[in-house]
C-alpha cells in the first residue's frame, strides 16, 4: 500500500472512530476499526437501531445501499454488510479529499509559476 494509500485509511479510520464513538489509536490498523465497527453496528442494532441510522445518515452513508442491505441480506449477513459499506464510503471520502488537496496544491504551484509549460 502506498503512503497517500495509509494517510486515506487513517483519515477514513479517524471519521469512522469519531462517528462510531470508538475509542481507538490513531495507529490502529484499518482492519481493527472495521472489528470495532462491526461490534458497535451490531450493539446498535440490538440496542438503538434509531442512533445507528442516524450515524449513517451523518457520515452520508447512501440511504439506498443501507434498504438493500436491509431489504436484501440475510439478517446474519445485514452486520458485516453494513460496517463494509461504512468502510468503503468513508475511504471513498477520503480519496476524494485527499484528491482536491492535490489539486488544490497543484492550482497553488500553477499561479506561483512552478509549473513548466
Amino acid at each position: 500500500m502506498t503512503s497517500s494509500e495509509d494517510d486515506i485509511q487513517r483519515s477514513a479510520s479517524a471519521i469512522i472512530a469519531r462517528a462510531f464513538d470508538l475509542d481507538v489509536e490513531e495507529h490502529d490498523a484499518y482492519k481493527r476499526i472495521r472489528e470495532q465497527v462491526l461490534n458497535r453496528i451490531i450493539e446498535l442494532l440490538t440496542r438503538n437501531p434509531e442512533k445507528l441510522m442516524a450515524i449513517l445518515y451523518r457520515i452520508d452513508v447512501p440511504e439506498s445501499a443501507v434498504s438493500t442491505i436491509f431489504d436484501t441480506a440475510l439478517p446474519p449477513d445485514v452486520p458485516d454488510q453494513l460496517a463494509d459499506l461504512v468502510m468503503e464510503r468513508q475511504m471513498a471520502k477520503a480519496r476524494t479529499r485527499a484528491e482536491h488537496t492535490r489539486a488544490a496544491q497543484n492550482d497553488t504551484h500553477d499561479e506561483h509559476g512552478d509549473a513548466h509549460a
